[in-house]
Parts: C-alpha cells; structure tokens; sequence
C-alpha cells in the first residue's frame, strides 16, 4: 500500500501545481451523450464497488495511502476526454522524489469549499472528502449559437479528482465567452439592472439625443446606445428633419459589442409600414395614392412610398399619347401586383377609373330621358363631333347640332373643359351611346322665319362663307341666305365673289326668296340698283354710234360694255368691209376703249348686237358705181391658193383670179406683186368679182 501510494503522489501532485490555472488546461472535447455516460459509470462502479463493504468494516475512515490507490484503480474515463489522458500519462521522477511544495501557485476558485480546504493546509484526503461531497452532476453550461455536445455528469464519490469536471465544464465555456482584453482591470462592468433585452430585428421607441456627421444617436431604452444613419433624415436641400429631444421609432438592425452603437435604422420602418399598406391595399383592393416621378419604358414609374410601375395602358381609360405632361401630378391608384421579396409593384389607375365609371354609369341612364336637358363636362373634341361627361358615360354633338347656323371650327361654340346643358335626342342602352343636341337648347328660328323676313326686304348681315357659286350671309344667329354669283352684278360677265365679297365683312342685300322647310333664302347683291337694261331702253337705237369697253375678246367676236350692265357682241364679219374674215384681236384688245353702231336691240332678251366696219362707207358702194364688166385694172396679189389668187383692187375690195385664168408658169405670180386684171365677172348682190390674169 506505501509503495502504491508513492505511485500515486506524482499524479497528486499534478493534479495540485499542474492545475493552478484553468486556461493551462486543454479544453474537454466532445462527450458522448449522457445515457451512453451513465451505463458506464454504472458498470464500473458494480465493479469496483465489491471490496468497498470489507474496507469500510475494516476501518470506517480511510487512510491517506489507500485512497491514492482507490484513485488508480478507478477505470478510466470515456474516449476522448482529454482531463483523463493527462492523468494517465507516466508520472514525473522527479516531481514523484521530491515532495509536494508547501505553497502551490494558486489556481483559479471553482468553488468556496476546495479553496478554503487548501488555503487551510489539510492533507490530502481531506480534500478529496470535501470533494466527494459535491454533487454528482456538474452545472449546465450557457446556452450558445451553435448547439454545444452534452456534458456528462460530473464524477462523485471516492474515485472522483478535485477540479477537474468543473474546469472542463460550464465554468470554461463561460471563460472563452469573455472578450480578450489586455489589462484585466478593463473589463466592462455590466449593471444588472442592464434594461430589456433587445435583439436585431425589434421596432423601439426612442429619444434623439444627438445629431453628428457620423450619425444620429438614438437611446432606445436600453443601456446601449443606438445610431441612424444621418442620410436617411436628410430632406432634397440637405436639411436634417430631426432634433434632439424629438422621439422616434427605429429598427434595430444590429446590437454593437460592448463599447459600440447599436445599427438603427429610420428607413426601414417607414418602408416596413408602406410595405404594410401596399400589401393591404393590394389585398383589399383598396386605393393608394401616390406622385409620378417620370416616364419610363412603356409607362410611368410612380412612388407610393416605394417605386411602383405604371404601364402605359392602365394610365387612364383612353390613350396616352403624352406622358411627359404626367410628371408631378398625384394620381389614386390600385395595386395590381404586389412582390415585397422582390421589391416588385404594378400599379393601375384606369381600374380604378372604369370601377367608379361604371357605378356613375348605372347611376346617369337611369336620370336620363328622351328629350330632356342633361349637363357635363367637355371632354374631347374631333373632326365629327364634341363628347360630353354626362357622369360615367359620355354623350356625342355633331357639328350639325351645335348651332343652327354654319358651324366651321367647334372651338367657335365649346371648349374642353367647358360645363355646358345639352338636350338628349337619342338613348341607345344596348351600345351605351347617348346623342346630344346643343342647338335644341335654343327655339328654332326657322319655324319663325317669316314673322321677321320679307321677300323684296333690303337686309344687312355678315359674310360667312365665300363660294365659287356665291357667297353666304348670315343674317341672325342660325339665319343664313346665299347671293348667288348670277345675283352679284347686272352684268352678265359677272366677277367671281371672292373679288367682290370678304369674309367676316359685312354686306346688304335683297331677300329674293324663303324656303323654311328646306332652310334656304335667297338673296341679291345686284338687285340693290336698278336693272340698267330698264334705265337704257329709251335710249337704245338701231344705228346710234355709242362708245364702249372690251370685255372679253373670243374667236367669233368681241363683248363690248356700252353702260353697266349692258353689253353688246361685235361679231367678226362686223369688224371690216374686207371680204376675207378678220381676227377679232387684230382690231381691238381687252380692256381697251372703241366706238361701235348699234345694228340690233333685242330689250326682251336682253341682247345687243353692234358693228365697227359700219363706222365706215362701204367700198363696195364706190367700187360698184365706178367699175362694170370688161374693164382693165391694176390689181395686187394677197394670197395664193390651189384654185386661184386672191386680188386687192381697192380699198376693201376683192377678186378671185381663177387658176384656169392663171398663166401656166405661176412662179411669175407671187403675193405682194401687182399686175393688171380684167373684170369678167361683178356680181352686187353676192359681192364677187371674177378676174383674168393679163
């Protein structure tokens, strides 16, 4: 037994001076689990519990020698613990010669009891008796992040060695948990009354306490102090929108280390409550608002907190065309699509639009009727027609019901945005359409057209329209007659009206005639005098020498004014007493100023016929008196033609050289020559003269 207990001091005294500091010893790797740690502390205690009853009744309180032999026939501990493969290991030679120090470096207190045992010096088994004393399992070690291996038991009874299961324990877990700092005495000191316990992710209320560049520092009802980002309270002009003393509502991101901030967060709640209402509103289909920022691909992107796409087609109910003229206006909205993990939101305000329309829709056909007024808003107007919000559903004018009169621009009457009160015409319930009149509003005044207008009554109104046909006069509000081109002047080379009549001018005329079933009056411009022709029929006589202007100058004659509103024709076998026609531009040119003899006045008609060559004697008349048959006279060739020649033998005068009276050679003959001619023909009645080539 002495020499057995000598064995054993060395592992005594390592397990006093090697086990002074608990960060000397290596860390308890993973045990296996408490059930599979319990059979086998079991079996080994059956098996070397045998001896125990003949020791006890042999001396009840063992000695010194034979509990270090108990210790080394205690069975090992289980694989893998690294307390029980240090004390295995052979013991030292010299540290098992030489006793044990007097005064070991002193280790770490695990517990009261053991230190004060060996502050006090008892031997050995004294210690091992307190020792034997605790309780057979060791504390819990503290919960961690990652899921810590179960500890097995502590060891208890006269086989269990001091120190050890609590080193290897919760105790050491506790110790690697604290943060290395190089003076101990800087070791934080944490209140108990430390606040409540915060984590990453809660919502707190909390009390600015300062505004820095770095941030803006926040407490929030712990110990700990929380700071925000400084950009997320700045405004568009750099402005800071908080103040110390001002209470708040932040997000905990992240709780710092001792020492640090807590990560706050302002944004995210109010993105966590937009978030919150975007989701409620796109659950309940309930409306949001919120601002165009500006036009994107194939719409416009809209912030309701957070940026929401538009696409083009739920903008409005019609088209789009401009959606640069949304920009910066507040829109209500629906949300049609809702992706918080994306960050994806569609939005649409024309489902909005077409839901109230249709509830306005129902509620405006069931107050409209046949022939009663209904009020709106202009919302459109095209090339045919003006529609009008009547509340929900829309109604059409045409042009032609917008005024009585002429309608040429629709601007002229309404304009968009113009509340106005239309009478209905027309319900179609099937198609939805509903026809409006404007004009209706107002009392016909064709149906008392004529209590107010009388044919032969001079009237004043302004032009409207000008025609090639004529010219149109308004006369009153939806009155309008027409003076046709046949009516502007007596002359019968009337002028064309946009020479004589000018737009937006006003004009007199004479009321020719009223049609109020087909709407229509007619009016004169030229009726506004006296018809010339009865002014002059006195004084129109056969023969009378009167001067005149050309007016107009065709192949067969020439139109002469000889007073306005009078005109004659001077035909072209009027023009000259020369037998060969005369072209009418070779005697006088438009415009120009001549003398003329009235040959024939027809006043019935209208018709004059006037004369030039009579303004001189006739030549036939002297030639006729002065020339007979058989007579020689100098002649002179005017033109050649395929029968004969064409002679002058005075002043007016003409004769024919037949070709049988030709000499055969003609090249003797050309115009221009003078030759002499015998008269073998004269005939007065005709005027013809046959003459033969001398």
């Amino acid at each position: 037994m002495q020499a057995q207990s000598e064995e054993t001091k060395p592992l005594a005294d390592e397990n006093g001076p090697n086990v002074t500091d608990a960060t000397d010893l290596p860390r308890a790797p993973d045990l296996p689990p408490p059930e599979l740690v319990d059979a086998a502390s079991a079996e080994e205690e059956d098996s070397v519990a045998a001896p125990e009853p003949a020791a006890a009744e042999a001396d009840p309180s063992p000695s010194a020698s034979e509990q270090p032999s108990a210790v080394a026939s205690a069975p090992a501990d289980p694989p893998g613990a690294g307390a029980s493969e240090t004390m295995d290991e052979p013991a030292d030679p010299v540290a098992s010669a030489s006793p044990a120090p007097q005064e070991p470096p002193e280790a770490p207190a695990l517990s009261d009891e053991p230190r004060s045992a060996q502050e006090s010096g008892d031997p050995a088994p004294a210690q091992f008796a307190v020792e034997a004393e605790l309780p057979a399992a060791a504390p819990a070690p503290e919960a961690a992040p990652p899921p810590a291996p179960a500890v097995p038991p502590s060891p208890s009874g006269p086989h269990a060695i001091p120190g050890l299961p609590d080193l290897a324990g919760p105790e050491e877990d506790l110790l690697d948990d604290i943060p290395e700092f190089e003076d101990p005495e800087m070791l934080p000191d944490i209140p108990s009354d430390a606040g409540a316990v915060v984590r990453a992710g809660a919502r707190c209320k909390g009390t600015v306490v300062a505004v820095r560049d770095s941030g803006v520092i926040v407490a929030f009802g712990t110990k700990v102090e929380g700071s925000v980002p400084l950009v997320e309270f700045q405004q568009a002009d750099g402005t800071v929108s908080v103040e110390p003393g001002q209470e708040i509502e932040v997000l905990v991101e992240r709780m710092g280390a001792p020492g640090e901030y807590a990560a706050l967060s302002f944004k995210r709640i109010r993105e966590l409550e937009v978030w919150t209402r975007i989701q409620n509103a796109h659950a309940h289909n309930l409306p949001i608002k919120g601002s165009v920022v500006g036009p994107v691909k194939g719409g416009l992107r809209v912030d309701i907190g957070v940026p929401a796409f538009m696409p083009g087609s739920q903008i409005d109910i019609r088209p789009v065309r401009k959606m640069d003229s949304w920009v910066g206006s507040e829109v209500e909205v629906a949300v049609i699509e809702c992706d918080r993990r994306r960050g994806n939101v569609v939005v649409s305000r024309s489902s909005l639009l077409r839901a109230r329309q249709q509830e306005l829709r129902t509620e405006t056909l069931a107050k409209l009727a046949v022939g009663e007024p209904a009020s709106g808003e202009v919302t459109t107007i095209t090339s045919f027609g003006v529609f009008v919000d009547l509340g929900g559903i829309e109604g059409m004018i045409k042009y032609a019901d917008l005024s009585y009169g002429r309608v040429r621009k629709a601007e002229d009457h309404v304009q968009t945005g113009q509340e106005l009160t239309a009478r209905v015409m027309r319900i179609d319930e099937a198609k939805e359409k509903i026809v409006l009149s404007l004009k209706a509003m107002q009392p016909d005044p064709w149906l008392t057209i004529g209590e107010r207008f009388a044919v032969g009554q001079r009237v004043r109104g302004r032009v409207t329209s000008v025609k090639d046909y004529g010219a149109f006069v308004e006369l009153e509000a939806g009155v309008e007659g027409l003076i046709h081109f046949s009516e502007i002047d007596w002359s019968r080379r009337a002028k064309h009206p946009t020479k004589t009549f000018t737009p937006n001018a006003d004009t007199e005329a004479v009321v020719l005639a009223i049609d109020p079933d087909q709407r229509r009056i007619s009016l004169s411009a030229k009726r506004l005098t006296p018809d010339p022709w009865d002014t002059h029929a006195a004084s129109l006589e056969v023969g009378q020498v009167v001067k005149g202007v050309v007016r107009k100058i065709e192949h067969y004659g020439l139109f002469v004014e000889i007073a306005p509103g009078i005109e004659g024709l001077v035909h072209v076998s009027d023009l000259s007493w020369d037998s060969r026609p005369t072209q009418p531009r070779e005697v006088a040119q438009k415009g120009q100023e001549i003398s003329t003899v009235i040959l024939q006045a027809d006043l019935e008609n209208r018709k004059l016929s006037l004369g030039v060559k009579q303004l001189q004697p006739d030549a036939w008349d002297a030639f006729l008196i002065e020339n007979s048959v058989g007579d020689i006279l100098p002649g002179t060739v005017r033109r050649i033609a395929k029968f004969g020649a064409f002679v002058e033998l005075a002043t007016g005068v003409e004769g024919l050289c037949h070709s049988s009276q030709l000499p055969r050679d003609r090249s003797a003959i050309k115009p221009g020559q003078q030759h002499q001619f015998e008269i073998l023909e004269l005939n007065e009645r005709t005027r013809r003269i046959g003459l033969r080539y001398l």
